[in-house]
């Protein structure tokens, strides 16, 4: 598990997603499978530069500072982050 917090104490205005940034790269943690609620689908908040044609799903969560919590998903991500 990769542990993120809230940027702000409401979603963006322009998108409607919860924007959160890693706490620590270093940080990861076994939890048990029952204690899971649902995935969350990460989309990286893109700046003005352009994307590295080195990106890759080992190293993204490495190479944006901040993802937007993806609500519109799937039926329940969007019933959990309302």
């Amino acid at each position: 598990m990769h542990w993120f917090s809230c940027m702000g104490n409401s979603p963006n205005d322009h998108t409607g997603m919860w924007v959160v940034e890693p706490d620590d790269n270093e940080t990861t943690s076994i939890i048990h499978l029952d204690t899971a609620v649902q995935a969350a689908h990460l989309l990286p908040v893109f700046g003005s530069e352009h994307v590295s044609k080195t990106l890759s799903f080992t190293n993204r969560l490495n190479m944006f500072p901040r993802f937007y919590v993806n609500k519109y998903a799937d039926h329940n991500a969007f019933e959990i982050t309302i």
